[in-house]
């Protein structure tokens, strides 16, 4: 057997300040409905909003940002943040689903991720829910023309 672990074993599933969404111009851009550039991937308690822009619009050499809402049904502040956590930890897992189509390119993907349901389904939901969105987001720009 080898001593080189294999390669997606050795990448570091961390989650930097400069993958944030936080800009309120690229955030409007999303929830934009005159637009036609973005796009939507939908999968159970899970919608996924993207689109994919240059990278100097951003403000980072970052492949891709993301931004949470956890959704208008999670009442108290305790509720939000544990749906954003909740969302966060899965999305860093799975995030290289998304990343690795746009590290060397001139673009860049800004990610809007919005949870759906009821705060009592969270827990088993978004683990269950958003890797196969991101997969379905993840086809989708596959076909996109370069």
């Amino acid at each position: 057997m080898s001593d080189v672990p294999d390669r997606v074993e050795q990448r570091r599933l961390t989650f930097p300040p400069s993958y944030r969404l936080k800009r309120r111009r690229l955030i409007r851009s999303l929830f934009d409905r005159t637009r036609d550039d973005v796009r939507t991937a939908a999968e159970g308690c899970v919608r996924l909003l993207y689109r994919v822009v240059d990278r100097a619009v951003l403000g980072h050499d970052v492949p891709l940002q993301v931004g949470f809402a956890p959704g208008p049904r999670a009442e108290s502040g305790v509720e939000r943040n544990r749906i954003r956590r909740l969302l966060r930890e899965v999305y860093r897992v799975h995030q290289y689903t998304l990343v690795d189509p746009f590290v060397c390119g001139p673009e860049a993907l800004i990610v809007m991720i919005l949870f759906r349901g009821a705060p009592e389904q969270a827990d088993d939901g978004i683990g269950r829910d958003l890797p196969p969105a991101l997969r379905r987001a993840a086809a989708s720009l596959d076909g996109r023309a370069d």
